[in-house]
């Protein structure tokens, strides 16, 4: 059975301050690096065959506060979706119905990127991750919560909330 671990990355200022991220690219905050190298015990547990993370700062900082002097792969499938004109609003200021429309995938804020084809994009970059590695394989990839989203819709990821929070993450299996 061929694993993926996702993460979401650590704390940055536009989470701090209730603002929509998307593709802006920032770095986490010194409390997200602090809870980052804490994760470091959890995920050190674990062997990964591979550790992938998106173009953006905030995934890479994220990892480089929990595995120190590691090298990672950088995969563009696993990058935010483009939120438009809502980048960088605070979430407060938009429509809130429009908002929940949007987290169930039902909703693309002006100017942003369609749900579909970020599920493409996503799909894609773990049908290659599923195809480069042996069974039993364990990856790990770090990502944003829209990415997140998008995975936990697509297969079906079981939990609480289809929100995550900053390093919060989950299992998706393949068997075959």
């Amino acid at each position: 059975m061929k694993q993926i671990i996702f993460l979401r990355h650590a704390e940055t200022n536009l989470n701090k301050e209730g603002r929509f991220c998307g593709r802006i690219n920032i770095g986490i905050t010194e409390e997200g690096r602090n809870q980052a190298e804490k994760m470091r015990k959890t995920l050190n547990q674990y062997s990964f065959n591979a550790i992938y993370c998106s173009p953006l700062e905030r995934t890479k900082e994220t990892l480089e506060a929990i595995f120190p002097n590691q090298k990672f792969i950088e995969d563009e499938g696993f990058s935010e979706i483009y939120l438009g004109d809502w980048e960088g609003l605070k979430k407060e200021t938009v429509n809130q119905e429009l908002r929940k429309a949007f987290q169930k995938g039902k909703y693309t804020p002006p100017n942003g990127e369609k749900h579909e084809v970020v599920e493409a994009r996503v799909k894609k970059a773990i049908d290659r991750i599923f195809a480069t590695y042996p069974d039993s394989s364990l990856i790990l990839v770090c990502t944003s919560n829209g990415i997140m989203r998008t995975i936990k819709r697509m297969y079906k990821i079981k939990t609480e909330n289809i929100m995550s929070e900053n390093l919060e993450y989950f299992i998706l299996e393949i068997s075959k």
